[in-house]
This record gives structure tokens, sequence and C-alpha cells, in this order.
């Protein structure tokens, strides 16, 4: 049996495929909302009338987009769209005759189409907010079927107000293409394309969170020649938010074979238990907790066991029960039995994170939850079992940040089941040759925008509720030039992804977007260094990484306190970037301890090449010492495993007089200072 793809899932066929978008079109001024779908106009022209050449003009050849009689589905002909090897041109749907997209309305878009060869095909919507000029607009985007020699009938359906907003998406083109790789020939016949609507009820709409109202990303310095700085003692911003400096593990029995084996032994080299308490974390995330051969209760008696020895506080420690990517679905009883028996044992536990990126269908993946719906209905159900033993238990719902159907559909459908929501802010970048700016700064303040505004659309669905983000996987993650995957993509933990999860904590611990947040991942495999922290196979050995939650944890006191001054600033590039993401190069935390005896500064520099001078005017602190602790390494492609610690890690001159410290940042750096009084 073939498959048809839908963003990254397959999805069985048989015969008719019924895939769900949300898309909206309309008729306007009473045209037929396609035209020339049929193909049956006779014309010379080619393509024939009703359809446009789209992609790059050296590949626009009309000989590639030909009305074709000699074997069509229906009527006298059909549509032939040929893609030579090594080409990127596509079709499109006339722009003088676009959909008109409508509030509250669903489309269905029908096609019969066969394929010269096997592979996959694309169908998708190219939104515009106006022709003439050309606007760019958000889009439901490409998605992938399985076209065969022989005819085969295949059906969209798409609502306004799910996965695009007619506000901004107003005008929609219809667009195929022959295959999914612009490296491979193939052709593409279609006929009958067929557009119909209906109403769907305005209760169903989700609230476009761009629409949202929220307080931007705020910086805490203006833009300046140099990183010129006061920081006053007594000006108490907020509490830092200090749950940000976790690491998750994998499972109680994880995939390295610590802390546990999978007959239960405790595994873990003294050496490494000793690290991780070093870390000082603040929490921690085991999943599949309810899969461990050994059963679940002694699973959940090992996570307590094991938190005990490295001193994380467990009623900051989501369980999560499920298998890995929610391969299954465990009863609600089950989670109901991990409750009462956490509760009973004393533990502390109180954070239960119903399934893990239980979305991993958009990426071909088979779950338990092939739809929304599916992880809707067993998340209340499991919510209720949970809340059943515990009334004070939290409850968190996996969701993905960027996906609509898996993100605010879930959140909207489910609220009222949930106090926390886990997004996994993993960050990736499609060109591996990306500079280091980029990497550290563009993709962060991007992602940082994205929390606020997941925090806008979480209070308003939840607006009696106090719903939170409590993140418990994220980090750099990207694949390599050859397609390497990203566990053993090196940039993804050396000087890369150390000083991008350096910005991203600075951040977090500052502006308080997250409640906690857990990255990924405490044991590593030598061979897969791309999210290093330890590897039980080098118990002398740290990673890079694990130096940055080292001295992160120990450098953010209780209290964030206002850094009023300037810092040279970051401007992304064009293209790509599209000029969001912009910032200071050397962003900045200041933080107070509850005594008021220390003050803490992290100062990360994202810039690959530039050196930053620094001066800070310290207020009601008379600090009568300073230390200083930088890291870095001169390596972009370097190995995350140090040799010594000494290779990325040394001590950083600091000045200190008058009430005025000053420094030197290097270029691609983290910098930690603590001052006493």
């Amino acid at each position: 049996m073939g498959g048809v793809r839908l963003a990254g899932r397959a999805l069985p066929l048989a015969g008719q495929v019924l895939m769900t978008l949300a898309f909206v079109s309309a008729v306007a001024c009473g045209q037929d909302p396609i035209y020339n779908g049929d193909f049956e106009v006779g014309s010379p022209e080619s393509p024939p009338p009703g359809w446009t050449m789209w992609g790059p003009e050296r590949y626009k050849d009309p000989a590639n987009y030909t009305r074709d009689t000699a074997d069509p589905h229906g009527g006298s002909a059909c549509f032939r769209v040929h893609h030579p090897a090594d080409t990127s041109g596509y079709i499109v749907s006339s722009p003088q005759r676009p959909i008109l997209a409508e509030r509250n309305t669903k489309y269905s878009v029908s096609f019969s189409a066969r394929a010269e060869g096997p592979g996959a095909s694309r169908f998708g919507f190219t939104a515009y907010e106006t022709i003439a000029p050309y606007v760019d607009a958000p889009s439901p985007g490409w998605f992938t079927f399985e076209a065969e020699q022989e005819w085969k009938q295949f059906r969209f359906e798409a609502s306004e107000g799910i996965d695009f907003y007619a506000g901004r998406s107003r005008l929609l083109l219809l667009s195929f293409k022959a295959t999914t790789d612009d490296g491979e020939e193939n052709t593409l016949w279609i006929d009958d394309v067929v557009v119909s609507t209906e109403m769907i009820p305005e209760e169903e709409r989700l609230i476009d969170k761009t629409e949202l109202e929220y307080e931007p990303l705020q910086h805490r310095l203006s833009p300046g020649e140099r990183l010129e700085f006061t920081v006053d003692a007594e000006r108490r911003l907020r509490p830092a938010a200090r749950n940000v400096g976790g690491v998750s593990f994998h499972c109680v029995a994880g995939w390295t074979g610590q802390p546990y084996d999978r007959q239960g032994n405790y595994t873990l080299d003294p050496k490494l238990e000793e690290a991780m308490r070093e870390m000082r974390l603040p929490m921690t995330r085991f999943y599949a907790v309810g899969e461990e051969p050994f059963g679940l209760e002694a699973s959940i008696d090992k996570a307590a066991e094991l938190c005990r020895r490295i001193g994380v506080p467990l009623d900051r420690v989501p369980l999560e029960l499920e298998a890995v990517n929610a391969s299954t679905k465990l009863d609600p009883a089950v989670w109901a039995r991990a409750v009462r028996y956490a509760r009973r044992q004393g533990y502390g536990f109180c954070r239960w994170e119903v399934g893990n990126e239980v979305y991993a269908t958009i990426w071909g993946v088979s779950t338990a939850f092939p739809t929304p719906e599916g992880y809707i209905e067993h998340l209340r159900a499991v919510s209720d079992a949970v809340r059943g033993v515990d009334p004070q238990a939290q409850v968190g719902v996996s969701i993905h940040p960027h996906e609509t159907r898996w993100g605010n559909y879930v959140l909207k459908r489910a609220a009222g089941s949930y106090n926390f929501v886990v997004p996994h802010f993993y960050t990736g970048f499609s060109d591996y040759g990306a500079p280091f700016e980029r990497v550290a700064l563009t993709l962060n303040y991007r992602v940082l925008e994205d929390a606020l505004r997941l925090n806008a659309l979480i209070r308003a669905y939840n607006p009696d509720r106090d719903v939170y983000q409590y993140d418990t996987e994220w980090g750099l993650h990207t694949f390599g030039p050859n397609e390497e995957r990203p566990d053993n993509l090196d940039r993804n933990a050396n000087i890369f992804g150390t000083i991008h999860r350096a910005v991203r904590l600075i951040y977090y611990a500052r502006e308080g977007m997250l409640r906690g947040a857990s990255s990924w991942e405490m044991l590593t495999r030598v061979r897969a260094q791309g999210f290093g922290i330890l590897a039980q196979e080098a118990p002398d050995k740290r990673y890079m990484l694990y130096w940055l939650y080292y001295y992160f944890n120990r450098h953010v006191g209780d209290w964030v306190l206002e850094t009023d001054g300037t810092a040279p600033w970051h401007e992304p590039g064009g293209g790509e970037d599209g000029g969001a993401g912009s910032g200071p190069l050397t962003p900045v935390l200041a933080t107070l301890s509850e005594d008021g005896g220390s003050l803490y500064l992290v100062i990360a520099n994202g810039a690959w090449e530039r050196t930053v001078p620094c001066r800070v005017s310290l207020r009601s602190f008379a600090a009568t010492g300073a230390r200083g602790i930088l890291l870095s390494h001169p390596d972009p492609d370097g190995k995350p495993l140090l040799e010594r610690k000494e290779d990325a890690v040394s001590e950083f001159p600091v000045g200190l007089s008058g009430g005025v410290l000053t420094c030197t940042i290097p270029p691609h750096s983290a910098v930690f200072i603590s001052l006493v009084r």
C-alpha cells in the first residue's frame, strides 16, 4: 500500500486520499474558484490558459508545461507537468484569477493525478497579501502526495481560521510540482482540478497569535558603540527564573545504559554522579518512565533516587510516562497509579508531562496519535485521572510551537486540562555554513519572540488559570552538510551550540518567559557528541556544554537587576533573515543574591571576530572583589568533548576601581563574573 505524505507524515492510501490542511478560498465577483481546472479550454498556449509557470526564470520552459490529449482522466485533455533533473520550476493557477480568501470558509480541493515514475509529488498553496506588486503572506505550504502510473484521485480540505488567516493570506494560488527532489526527473499529469466551499462555525476559529498584544522581547540595552551600562543593586526587576538551567535525561534506563541499565542496576560512574551534583541543576526530566522493563513503580523509585544523589528537587522534575516518539500510549489508570504511588512514597513529584513530541507524525513517524484530536482526547482523560488522585498535580501538554494543528489547535481544544505547556524550543538552521552571529543571535532572538507570543496565546485560551511554559528539551538542532544527524553534528554542542545556549539562558533567566527549562541531553556517547554534556566512556572529561551549565547555575542570583546602557547591535542580513532577529551583540544578565552580598554578571559575545570593551558602573553595591571566568574555543569545527578543561575555560581578568568594573569581552565567548561586597 502506498502512502501520502502530509507535512512529513505518512498516511495510508486506499484509492481516494483525504488530507486535512486548513486553507480557505472564495468565489469573487461570480468567478469560478479555479479556471480551466479540467484543461478542456483548447489553446496552442503552453502552459494552458488559467495556469502560469513559477519559480526561477531560468526554469520557465513552456515545453515542460503542456496540455496533453493522449491519456486524460476525463474529457479530452489533461495537464502535463515535466520536471527536468536539477531544476526547480513548478506551476501555479493564474495570478490574474487568484482565489480570494474569506473568513470562516473551508475549501475542498480535489484533483486526479498520475506520474511517469515512482516518487513523491507536491501540491501546495502559495499565498500573497497583494499581487502587482507581489507581497508574500503566510501559507499552508507544500504537501506531499504519491501519484502512481494509473490515475488516482486526491482530495485536500483546508479551513480559514485554523491554518491561515484571510486577513493576511488574502490571495491564494494552487501549486503543483512533479517531484519533491529538485535533482530528480519526473513527469506529473493532473486533471479535473475542482475547488468547492462550505462555511464553518465562527467558534471553530483559532486565535491568530500574531494579532495578540504582548510586550515584545526586551533587550535591556540600547544600540551603541560600546558595551557600557549601569547596574543598581536597589533596582530589582523581578525574581530570576533560576529553574531554566536544567538538563534532561533520556530515560531512567537511558539509551547509553546509564544511569540505570535495562535490568535496573545503577550504572553511573561515581565521577559522573559527582559532576552532575556539581552542575547544581535546578531541574531535570525523564521520559518513558512507564515503559521500563523493571516496571512503573521501580522506575519512579529510581528516578527519585538519582535526583536525590545529584541534588535535584523532585517537585521541579516532570515525569513523562509514555513511549519515546509517542509510539504507544498508556491507559489513564496507569497515570493515576503513578501519581498515587509517588504520593504514597512521599517523593514530591507533581509535574506529569503527557506524551513526548506527540506530533512526530508530521515527520513521518508512526505514533499513537495520528491526529491532534486523538491526543486531545487522551490528554483530557489522563488529566482527569491524575487530578482525581492529586487535585494539585500539574499536567503538561506537548505541543509543536510552529505547527498550527499541533500547537494552537491543541491549546484551544484542550484548555482546562493542562497546567503547563511543553514546546521544545529547539533551533535549527538549514545552512550549515551560516554565520556564527546568525546562529548565536538571530535565531535565538526569533525563538525568544516566539516564546513570548506563545505566552500570550496561552493566556488567551486560559484567562482564569495560571498556565505556564516548562520546556523539557531544547538546544541547537541542525543537520550537517552531508545530512549528518543532529546527534552527530559537532556544531550543535561545540562553541556554536555553547554560545547559542548561553544567549538563550541569559534571556530565559532574565525575562522569565519560561518558568523552567531543561535542555537536551545529559548523557551521550563519544561517537555522538551533538548534544553532549557527559559521557560514561570518558568519565574524566567534560563536554563544552557541561562547563556552560556549571558556571551559569553558579552565576544566577535571586533577583534580576536593571541594566541601563548600550551595547553594539546585531542587525541580521537580508534574504532568509528578513530583518527579524536584531538585538545586542553582547546580551547581559545581572542578578543579585537574596542576601544582597553577591552580584553576578553573565555576558555572551555573539560575534565570531569582534572584541567588545566593557564598562560597568555599580550603584548601591560597594564591591570589594571580583572574579571572572571565560568560556570560549577557537575552532568552529572543534570537538565538543574537551581533552582538558583549560582548552575552553580560563580565568578572566576584570578591573575594579571606584565602583566601576572594566574588562574586554573576547569574540565567541561567554563570561561569568561574580562580585562581592
